[in-house]
């Protein structure tokens, strides 16, 4: 009789756990994790929320398009005339996503330019793609104008310290394909996530890098919408990569750059390297209590002779942040938003050196 009071009572408390599981996990999903892996259809969030788990952080954006001219889509190519050819990162491939996501939009509804986006190729660099175009003489088919090798700031110097391929040929680069937005990463109901929400809200509190992906910094200035936040969200890889910019390696990327800038020359056509600033490097002077050492990427670069055009992002989007002007990087994500593609494209940069093309009737 005791033996199967024991297992009624064992039963009992069985049960009672396993409801409060299932409790906690509807719970904690519908109230917190769903805003990370099943924001509402349309929308994303930026990386840098999603791998910190701060939902306080989200900013929950609608993929829009509403500039007059767009760039051509792969299925919209039909050898017509290229003006500008972009070879970048996710920067290039619309990676921030909410309104007007491509940078390239921009230019072409500026300057009235049909615009390119070459897709990003595993065993090449961007700007061994432009070379490789080149070596294969399909520049000559294409015949652009402007080359732009994009990439982020903290990538620059892995990606163009390494020896050239000089003898790179590219028959037949992938251009972007038209599509309407990131797919959400698909997380059960019941999930580690659900624990990791309240573990790194406490855990930011001891560590700046609690969730090692991510940083999470206190500032002294407000430059998102969010009006309670008083956070900065960072990747791991910028703050990694601030060893790597001396001397040697930046003199390197800039061999390599004249380098294809020469060859393309040939051709009339002109290179841009368009860097886009680190997060970190960007917003440095509103960090507080910052024990890691400044970023000096554009003060090495700036002042080496140039064969290309420099397309300097820091030194044109800093003055939005002195003016006060809030999300020129998403708050939530690595990547900037519409008003820092609108900024640089306006650049004079760009505009003394398009011609703008005349609308047609």
């Amino acid at each position: 009789m005791q033996k199967i009071l024991n297992i009624k009572t064992y039963t009992k408390y069985l049960f009672i756990v396993i409801g409060i599981f299932i409790i906690y996990h509807f719970l904690m999903w519908t109230l917190f994790t769903s805003q990370i892996f099943a924001p509402k259809s349309g929308t994303s969030i930026g990386d840098l929320g999603r791998m910190s788990y701060q939902i306080n952080l989200l900013d929950n954006r609608e993929l829009k398009y509403t500039l007059k001219k767009r760039f051509l889509y792969d299925e919209d190519f039909n050898n017509q005339e290229i003006d500008i050819l972009t070879i970048g990162d996710s920067f290039s491939g619309g990676g921030g996503a909410g309104e007007n996501p491509y940078y390239q939009d921009y230019l072409a509804t500026i300057y009235n330019q049909n615009i390119l986006n070459v897709e990003p190729m595993n065993e090449f660099t961007s700007l061994e793609i432009a070379l490789g175009m080149y070596n294969s003489g399909y520049l000559e088919k294409l015949k652009p104008k402007i080359i732009i090798v994009e990439s982020i700031q903290r990538a620059v110097t892995n990606r163009f310290t390494k020896e050239l391929k000089k003898d790179s040929n590219i028959t037949s680069p992938t251009f972007t394909r038209r599509s309407t937005i990131y797919p959400n990463q698909e997380v059960s109901i019941i999930s580690t996530a659900n624990y990791k929400i309240p573990y790194y809200f406490i855990a930011y509190n001891f560590k700046e890098n609690a969730q090692k992906n991510v940083y999470k910094f206190k500032w002294n200035k407000n430059l998102f919408s969010d009006n309670n936040s008083d956070t900065l969200l960072v990747l791991d890889d910028d703050i990694k990569s601030l060893k790597s910019y001396n001397q040697k390696n930046i003199l390197k990327i800039n061999e390599q750059f004249n380098y294809v800038a020469k060859k393309l020359k040939t051709l009339n056509i002109k290179l841009y390297f368009m860097v886009c600033s680190d997060k970190y490097d960007l917003y440095y002077d509103y960090i507080q209590d910052n024990k890691h050492i400044k970023n000096n990427f554009f003060d090495l670069f700036r002042p080496l002779k140039k064969d290309y055009y420099f397309v300097d992002t820091k030194k044109i989007l800093l003055p939005l942040l002195k003016d006060g002007v809030k999300d020129v990087y998403w708050i939530d994500d690595t990547h900037w938003s519409k008003k820092a593609s609108e900024a640089v494209c306006s650049d004079e940069i760009f505009s003394k050196n398009i011609s703008k093309k005349k609308e047609n009737n």
